[in-house]
């Protein structure tokens, strides 16, 4: 179930364009979440663009950004719930992401080129998420979605680890 936003100058995708950003992101932040790409989770996977008049209302440095970098420049938010990915697929989400917005545009994607491009990884903690008016955490999720097995252990450890942390530093319980 995640959610992409792209934040980005306007003019800087074609409607067609948009189409090939957001079928390739599917792809890549459902490989990130939950370990493969399916019909179900797909059809809980929201990418929105944000756009941006860069002649108004993107500063950077504290100056107005008339003249970005071929492309513009994006920020990528992308969230899902805590426990969905470990390090990794995260560092390989951000490599995605970069490789997509520079191959539909055809420019240069290395670092230090497109700098001003950020992809930001949120993750939403356990009792934070809702669906439907109930409360849904990583295992209710990656149930709903598919997840690849391969995942569960994972997620598992990191939660048991967790709980132990809330136990060892008081935290309130429920």
């Amino acid at each position: 179930m995640p959610l992409l936003r792209v934040t980005h100058q306007s003019g800087a995708f074609t409607d067609e364009q948009k189409a090939q950003l957001a079928e390739k992101f599917t792809h890549a932040i459902l490989i990130a979440e939950i370990g493969n790409d399916n019909p179900t989770a797909r059809s809980l996977t929201h990418v929105i663009f944000n756009e941006i008049d860069p002649k108004t209302s993107w500063f950077v440095g504290g100056k107005l950004q008339e003249t970005a970098p071929q492309g513009g420049y994006f920020i990528f938010d992308v969230i899902y719930p805590f426990g969905a990915a470990d390090q990794a697929a995260k560092t390989q989400l951000h490599k995605d992401l970069n490789d997509i917005v520079a191959s539909v545009l055809g420019v240069d994607g290395a670092f230090p080129n497109r700098a001003g491009d950020w992809v930001l990884i949120h993750e939403i903690t356990e009792g934070n998420w809702g669906v439907s008016g109930q409360t849904v955490g990583i295992k209710n999720i990656h149930a709903v979605t598919k997840g690849s097995p391969e995942r569960i252990d994972y997620f598992e450890s990191l939660l048991s680890a967790q709980q132990r942390m809330h136990e060892a530093h008081g935290y309130p319980v429920a």
